[in-house]
């Protein structure tokens, strides 16, 4: 019942959802969070295909991502970052109310795991809420079972999700509309590619597609 409410708002909001999602996703990426912590802005990331350039930009510490935190699964189980140790992790941070962006992206993701065969084992999808109050460990479960099979959703309280969202220098501001249950969330929309240790290696804008992203990953040969 939950999931087809999420289907029906996804249909009917589908235009509003494109205007504000696009819209507001880079015009206030270079906002800075409550703590003092500056989002990434599209002027950051290089593209997948000039991807390693992050990697280097990393390692000299002009992109710093990432770290520890505490959260809950989709399964109500209590995690954090040991528990994926060892796998590299492809994340991305969004919500399931979300009419468009977060959708299209987790189905991107779902074609990249599948196009990259048994090299994928080697990953871990993650997908982090940026609304809590709304997704609970109920509503993630019923969203990630949408998508690839070995994605797992990741919940917390506000300030848990705020921490990683910091770690990661995430922008997302709630916007207020009717026609959403109350609001939207203008947020920024990259997927990171981390290495077993938790350190960068490259992040995707929107704008690369699966085989974009695919091909940056095979030619790492992680």
């Amino acid at each position: 019942m939950a999931m087809r409410k999420h289907i029906v708002r996804w249909s009917i909001l589908f235009l509003i959802g494109v205007s504000i999602g696009l819209l507001f996703t880079y015009r206030e990426a270079g906002n800075s969070l409550d703590d003092g912590i500056t989002p990434l802005s599209p002027d950051d990331v290089p593209a997948a295909t000039v991807s390693k350039e992050v990697k280097s930009h990393a390692a000299r510490g002009t992109i710093n991502l990432g770290g520890p935190f505490s959260l809950t699964d989709h399964n109500g189980k209590a995690v954090t970052e040991k528990d994926y140790a060892g796998s590299y992790k492809l994340l991305f941070f969004g919500f399931t109310f979300c009419p468009m962006v977060c959708p299209t992206e987790l189905q991107k993701m779902t074609l990249i795991m599948n196009e990259l065969g048994e090299a994928g084992a080697k990953i871990q999808p993650l997908f982090i809420t940026v609304d809590p109050e709304r997704d609970d460990v109920e509503a993630i479960k019923i969203y990630v079972e949408q998508f690839h099979p070995r994605l797992i959703g990741l919940t917390g309280t506000r300030e848990q999700i705020d921490d990683v969202m910091n770690a990661y220098r995430v922008y997302a501001t709630k916007v207020e509309n009717e026609m959403m249950d109350g609001y939207m969330i203008n947020h920024s929309a990259y997927t990171y590619l981390m290495d077993p240790e938790d350190e960068l290696i490259a992040i995707y804008p929107a704008k690369d597609t699966a085989m974009d992203i695919v091909n940056d990953i095979k030619g790492r040969a992680l």
